[in-house]
């Protein structure tokens, strides 16, 4: 809702009113009593009091701070980086630690995001002090398959070598066995 009042360029005296319009069901019923509750004569309810109310209504601050506590804990593991963003971001927007214009934080999720990164993509994003977070995820997605085609091609030498090793020694079936 908040990116298409800021893609309309709508003006904030409009936004609560055009935010309310799409509310439907047990939503729109909780707006007018609250609605009630909030207006003073013909004073506009500002876009703050809205979301103040409504994240009250519907993200409880037990629901917040366990998002928040998952968003910390977060780690990438055997996700894929494209696995671990979406996840990543999903927290990320419950997270009060966030709220607020999205430049003032932006070194903070970098810095978060980069943390929970498995530590072979780490060690090759970390130094590069990426502070841009679509930028820091499109360059770990790079990575992350310059790894994955290194990894294969590790596997590959090492089968190679093994093979090569291993043709020198006959087989022990069982005749070795029976002359022991």
């Amino acid at each position: 809702m908040e990116r298409a009042l800021k893609a309309q360029l709508m003006p904030e005296e409009q936004c609560v009113e055009f935010a309310t319009y799409q509310l439907t069901g047990e939503a729109l019923h909780w707006w007018q009593r609250t609605r009630r509750l909030l207006q003073h004569g013909d004073d506009l309810i500002s876009w703050d009091a809205f979301r103040v109310k409504f994240y009250k209504k519907y993200f409880s601050n037990s629901l917040r701070t366990e998002k928040e506590h998952g968003l910390l804990q977060l780690k990438q593991g055997v996700m894929s980086v494209s696995e671990y963003t979406n996840k990543f971001e999903k927290l990320y927007r419950f997270s009060r630690i966030c709220q607020g214009a999205p430049g003032d934080f932006e070194d903070w999720k970098c810095i978060k995001y980069e943390g929970g990164l498995q530590s072979d993509i780490l060690s090759f994003i970390g130094p590069t002090e990426i502070r841009v977070f679509f930028e820091l995820v499109n360059k770990s997605r790079v990575v992350e398959e310059c790894v994955r085609k290194a990894a294969v091609v590790e596997n590959d030498y090492q089968e190679s070598h093994r093979r090569e090793h291993n043709q020198g020694f006959a087989p022990r079936g069982q005749e070795f066995k029976r002359r022991r």
